[in-house]
């Protein structure tokens, strides 16, 4: 009888071990402006040098800390994308050849959206990497998308992890960890107080801050992924509203007036449009539109420049001759062609 009953309690702990739920899958966000041993624009920033001797090395570095934490706590595959857009267009910003193998980098054969399309229901987390505080206010390099507007959502200011926590929403797949600098920690302290928050560094404001040591902050990372992970199950995703309300507000009423061009928008102020969505992704998108229009004043902003240098007025005509050699004598050789596209056979998130 004891034989039997041994037996009968082996093959039942056989059969719930293989009941166990599979590991969960991971969605690995990355920005550039939060990570640790950055403190300078230019470390994010694809024109600059310091961004390849600095900023790819400690964006890998933060990535890497993160994958650790993440299969200590138990995730099973951990999938990572772009979601930084420096300007680099032969290769994401991370370094690949240095990423930790048990994560894979998500590349796709056309474009595609870190926010919106990355997100679906085959994960059960989503972990942001190098996030920075919201617009307008005192984190280092906060902004919102881009550096014009500041977003607000239903009544709040979101930063870039809520847009992320948003889309994820649609599927119930919650934000569990997060990096950044101590002023971000704080906003999501208050929007997402159930994140496991890794601080890598002290905002001195949006140019300057004061970094932790690499082997702290990177501590920090891994051990906030690891314990992430370990109560994954008390996680709940961001409510899903009935409706959106959204009020994009612009540095300027030239930049308002521009995106003001959009149809179906309400002028709030000087500063701002509003406008109502039944979905968080058809209100993001009118969001996306707008920053465009209303970022075309870069444009303005760089003739001046070029008006006010000593050579300006020659770089003016060499401008106005090639923009009307080719409305004017189409068939002959206009100055400074552009150069052929090459043909792109991959995409990677902010790309």
């Amino acid at each position: 009888m004891y034989v039997m009953r041994t037996i009968l309690a082996f093959f039942a702990a056989t059969l719930m071990l293989g009941a166990q739920a599979p590991r969960p899958k991971v969605l690995l966000i990355y920005d550039m402006e939060g990570l640790s041993g950055v403190n300078r624009q230019e470390q994010t920033s694809v024109v600059s040098p310091e961004y390849r001797s600095v900023g790819r090395v400690r964006l890998t570095e933060d990535v890497n800390a993160a994958i650790r934490g993440l299969a200590a706590g138990g995730a099973g595959e951990i999938v990572v994308t772009d979601g930084h857009g420096s300007g680099n267009s032969e290769e994401p910003d991370l370094l690949l050849d240095q990423l930790d193998k048990r994560a894979r980098f998500e590349f796709r054969d056309r474009p595609f959206s870190q926010y919106i399309d990355m997100p679906d229901q085959s994960y059960q987390a989503i972990v942001c990497i190098g996030m920075h505080a919201r617009a307008g206010t005192p984190g280092f390099l906060a902004h919102t998308f881009t550096i014009e507007p500041s977003w607000r959502v239903n009544g709040q200011d979101i930063t870039e992890t809520e847009i992320v926590a948003h889309s994820g929403a649609r599927f119930g797949v919650p934000v569990v960890m997060v990096s950044g600098d101590d002023v971000l920690g704080k906003q999501l302290d208050e929007r997402l107080p159930q994140v496991e928050y890794a601080m890598v560094k002290r905002a001195r404001g949006r140019a300057d801050a004061e970094l932790l040591p690499l082997k702290e902050a990177h501590a920090n990372i891994e051990n906030a992924a690891r314990k992430a992970m370990q109560k994954l199950a008390q996680y709940k995703a961001y409510p899903v509203a009935r409706e959106y309300q959204w009020e994009m507000s612009f540095q300027t009423p030239g930049q308002t007036d521009r995106a003001a061009n959009f149809p179906g928008l309400t002028r709030v102020n000087p500063a701002t449009l509003a406008y109502t969505s039944p979905d968080f992704v058809s209100g993001y998108n009118v969001a996306t539109k707008l920053v465009s229009l209303a970022t075309a004043e870069r444009l303005n902003m760089l003739m001046e420049v070029v008006r006010q240098h000593p050579d300006g007025e020659k770089i003016l005509a060499d401008y106005r001759k090639l923009l009307n050699g080719r409305w004017l004598e189409p068939d002959r050789t206009a100055p400074f062609p552009a150069p052929a596209a090459a043909k792109r056979t991959r995409w990677w998130g902010a790309n």
